[in-house]
């Protein structure tokens, strides 16, 4: 689903040329599983165009079926996220990988039961760094996602108690992939390596 990717960058808002750039910097960097919001889907053709199977690409925010059937019938995205939960949801990825969320382990517990690619743990960052490991160790082995406001050591917290990969949130800016050179971009990049 991942390819191997253990981050998963939201992409900033930029024009074309600028998030092609920026592209760029995060595959030399090893980060290639992007995602945008449901509102930018369409940005996703022109990258699988630049970027083809070199990256995963994911519409986040999913709130209701319409919306992943929209992101699906595209058939440029490799992922599909919702912070919620329900076998709707599943049933319109017509079968693209589904991410469901949850936050409490009631909610994960019931999200696993639908049978996703994996559940997003959202805000992950809601119930504290030590959420990570007792979370992880009430579903030891399933594929959890933690997706929130992490820096990068709440990231290496999440993935050293069994997250399947991390998402921080608003780690790119629109500000970091502007700049002529990128030099802060890789910068930020490379703080966010996480193999």
């Amino acid at each position: 689903m991942l390819a191997g990717s253990r981050m998963i960058v939201e992409l900033p808002v930029g024009d074309s040329d600028d998030l092609v750039a920026a592209g760029e910097v995060l595959v030399q960097e090893g980060l290639s599983a992007w995602t945008v919001p449901f509102e930018r889907r369409a940005e996703l053709i022109g990258l699988r165009e630049v970027f083809g199977r070199r990256v995963r690409l994911g519409v986040s925010n999913l709130r209701n079926a319409d919306q992943v059937r929209l992101a699906a019938g595209r058939g440029t995205a490799d992922l599909l996220l919702s912070p919620f939960a329900s076998a709707e949801l599943v049933d319109a990825a017509e079968g693209v990988p589904v991410v469901l969320g949850g936050l409490t382990p009631a909610e994960v517990a019931t999200a696993l039961e639908l049978r996703p690619a994996a559940v997003q743990v959202i805000p992950c960052d809601a119930l504290g760094s030590l959420y990570a490991q007792t979370l992880t160790a009430m579903f030891p082995g399933e594929p959890l996602i933690a997706t929130g406001k992490l820096e990068r050591f709440q990231c290496e917290m999440w993935l050293e108690a069994g997250a399947l990969a991390v998402c921080p949130v608003g780690a790119f800016g629109a500000d970091d992939i502007t700049e002529a050179d990128l030099s802060g971009l890789r910068h930020r990049c490379q703080g966010y390596r996480l193999d």
